[in-house]
């Protein structure tokens, strides 16, 4: 009867599961709108990453919390990917329709592939932490060029359940929204310890920086010492 106590690690696992279950639900929902989908990848992080640290927030307050704190610097953003992934889509349509050189679609995928990554990098970036959206732009980019096959590999990850469900059509919504669950919970995981790694990175200049300025003083007060 112990394994299916409230705090046994198999109820546990369903409840950490479900909680993921309903984030991509509630992202999907206020994804609908599209110039709130930014907001809503925000929001689906900063509870992915809480959950996952073993916070145990309360799922829906948080969500819509997150959602409003960040819905107004999402809008642009928001906007600005839907045209850009629009642009590309018209693309790779006249791409494909027409007869042209390899090398411009090769370019065509690196651009593609390169904003794709970007997107994934930025809406958890801007969840965790209060930052311009230019500078967080710059360390999304700086992010995906360090963790290249992560990232890429997430992205394939997130792309792959939508074409099973094409030949799985009757299935599509949960082989979909139990890819995504499972997805989300190892990339919550990826940006918490990629969080905290910048974080002691940026603790440590600090540090140094401290160190270093608190030098000349000392050097000072030496020279003071031996003037007297």
């Amino acid at each position: 009867m112990k394994l299916f106590a409230f705090d046994s690690p198999v109820m546990q696992a369903i409840s950490t599961a479900t909680d993921y279950a309903i984030l991509n639900i509630l992202w999907i929902i206020c994804s609908l709108p599209l110039f709130t989908a930014g907001a809503a990848m925000s929001a689906k992080y900063y509870v992915g990453m809480k959950l996952y640290k073993g916070e145990s927030p309360a799922v829906f307050k948080s969500f819509f919390s997150s959602f409003a704190s960040n819905l107004k610097q999402t809008i642009p953003i928001s906007v600005a990917s839907a045209l850009a992934m629009a642009g590309l889509g018209a693309d790779w349509y006249l791409l494909i329709k027409h007869e042209v050189p390899a090398f411009l679609k090769w370019g065509l995928f690196i651009v593609s592939l390169l904003f794709l990554m970007m997107l994934f990098c930025l809406f958890p970036m801007i969840a965790r932490y209060e930052i311009r959206t230019r500078d967080a732009i710059k360390t999304a980019l700086g992010m995906a060029g360090a963790r290249f096959p992560r990232v890429f590999l997430a992205i394939f990850c997130f792309i792959l359940p939508f074409f099973i469900g094409i030949w799985y059509f009757k299935w599509a919504w949960l082989i979909c929204l139990g890819a995504q669950t499972v997805m989300l919970y190892y990339n919550s995981g990826f940006f918490a310890k990629e969080f905290e790694k910048l974080e002691d990175r940026l603790h440590a200049q600090e540090d140094v920086q401290k160190e270093t300025e608190l030098e000349p003083e000392n050097e000072e007060d030496d020279k003071t010492d031996e003037g007297v």
